[in-house]
């Protein structure tokens, strides 16, 4: 066999292994050239339009027009489930039955049209009214699901729609207000009204400008000092949990496992409680936030629980009716009223402890500080669905949302907030719409965590190489052998 046989096999060789090099190939016969042509080439094009399409940028008209239909959540129309985002979202609901290329899914709505159903028939049963705000809440959310599926698809839209309904609130509170933030006072503001909104402003605002991590950390912390010196500690634990979470999606360039974060995180709050409680003793917050820290620590009860005193009174409300709930709040019985302040004494509370003060708001409505437990106790069990799905969905965005990219801070932070709004937090205005936004984010969010995307996109790379080469090499061992 002659030596130029084997200078031009191997140099078939070497094509085969490095496609890219055109100039070793051998110059094909006419007959081979034809019968062999290149697979699914028109398919490439297609998609690459397609994901084009999908992660279009946000140019600066959209940006603001989605901001501004946002805002149109600072005018009220009826308590805290109707507002003029809600003329909105009726405009353009429909369009959410459209075919078209967003994702979807129909899991909350559903959830929402039965906990709708839930109030009702808990409202008919028990003879109480059928126009009360709560029963409105799983509607409203609903309707806003579906308008900001319509209005964005993808999570920076979201956010910008998220921004408007965030300022939207800031307006309400800052012009309108509640009994809460109607005396004019800072702290009373922060508190009650602008801290969580600020606090998505400030978040959006990085994320624009494609802030470094630690920046993002050094804002949070800031933003957790002022919610201490303005007596807000919940909204403190919140950023600071944030901020923690960011530091370990960095930590080995994120390969630390969820339940490594999970065990940090929960440690972090058992430690950040007792260091708050000492330096809260000791003066260094303030004074107001000592007398308050001392009143709830006085007790045998836990801090959480002794700043959140509702559990007992939700708890023996659900279990005195779990099925069907009470309607309402205000129409749980004396006698269960009278079952939990002793269910109350039972874990620590004291018999002196100001149940009347705690347990009902300034115009005797009774308050049962959560949206879980509240609405279990008022529409029944089936009402629980919901806020259920919708803590799974803070689950996602707080430890699987990092496909956000540069939005992940503001996603940890919607979800770590809302988590915290759902257990301790009655529904407060604009909070239908913020959750909507949520569900949206979830939605978005179709990875499953960037360790397992980019193992899946490297796994589909190599067999694909794999499935190129494999062919050429079996045709050239079939040459050799002839």
């Amino acid at each position: 066999m002659s030596v130029a046989y084997h200078r031009i096999r191997s140099d078939r060789l070497h094509a085969t292994v490095f496609p890219e090099a055109e100039f070793l190939r051998e110059a094909p016969a006419p007959k081979r050239a034809v019968s062999v042509a290149p697979p699914r080439v028109a398919a490439a094009p297609r998609a690459g339009r397609k994901a084009h399409r999908d992660g279009a940028v946000l140019r600066a008209p959209e940006r603001v027009w989605l901001f501004m239909l946002g805002g149109t959540s600072a005018l009220p129309l009826m308590n805290f489930t109707v507002t003029g985002f809600s003329v909105v979202c009726v405009a353009i609901g429909l369009a959410y039955l459209l075919p078209g290329p967003r994702r979807r899914t129909a899991t909350p709505l559903v959830f929402a049209l039965i906990g709708t159903g839930a109030y009702l028939a808990s409202a008919w049963v028990n003879d109480t009214s059928y126009l009360s705000p709560d029963v409105f809440a799983f509607g409203s959310f609903a309707l806003y699901f579906c308008g900001i599926t319509v209005l964005a698809g993808d999570i920076e839209r979201i956010a910008t729609v998220l921004l408007g309904i965030a300022f939207g609130s800031v307006f309400f509170y800052a012009m309108i207000g509640t009994f809460l933030t109607s005396a004019g006072s800072v702290i009373d503001l922060w508190k009650y009204g602008v801290a969580p909104s600020a606090t998505i402003a400030v978040l959006y605002l990085m994320a624009f400008c494609r802030m470094r991590t630690s920046a993002v950390v050094a804002a949070l912390l800031s933003l957790a000092a002022l919610s201490l010196v303005l007596n807000f500690r919940s909204h403190a634990v919140i950023c600071c949990a944030v901020a923690l979470l960011l530091l370990l999606s960095k930590y080995r360039r994120g390969a630390l496992s969820l339940g490594s974060r999970v065990v940090t995180l929960g440690a972090f709050a058992v430690g950040f409680t007792w260091a708050l409680e000492y330096a809260a003793r000791e003066g260094l917050l303030g004074g107001s936030l000592r007398e308050k820290v001392l009143m709830q620590s006085d007790g045998s009860v836990p801090m959480l629980l002794a700043g959140r005193t509702e559990p007992p009174l939700s708890l023996t409300a659900i279990v005195n009716r779990p099925f069907l709930g009470w309607g309402e709040a205000d129409n749980v019985s004396h006698e269960v009223y009278v079952q939990a302040q002793h269910a109350a004494m039972a874990v620590g509370f004291d018999r002196s402890f100001p149940f009347e003060y705690a347990w009902k708001l300034s115009n005797g409505s009774i308050s049962l500080h959560s949206i879980l437990l509240g609405s279990w106790a008022e529409a029944g069990v089936l009402a629980v669905l919901l806020p259920l799905w919708l803590l799974w969905a803070c689950y996602r965005l707080v430890f699987v949302a990092d496909s956000a990219g540069p939005w992940t801070p503001l996603m940890m932070y919607l979800g770590m907030q809302t988590i915290w709004d759902l257990l301790f937090s009655p529904w407060s205005y604009n909070l239908p719409a913020v959750l909507a936004c949520l569900a949206c984010c979830c939605v978005a969010v179709s990875s499953d965590g960037r360790h397992h995307d980019g193992d899946a996109k490297d796994a589909h790379l190599l067999m694909r190489l794999l499935r190129d080469n494999r062919a050429p090499r079996s045709r050239h061992a079939s040459e050799a052998k002839r």
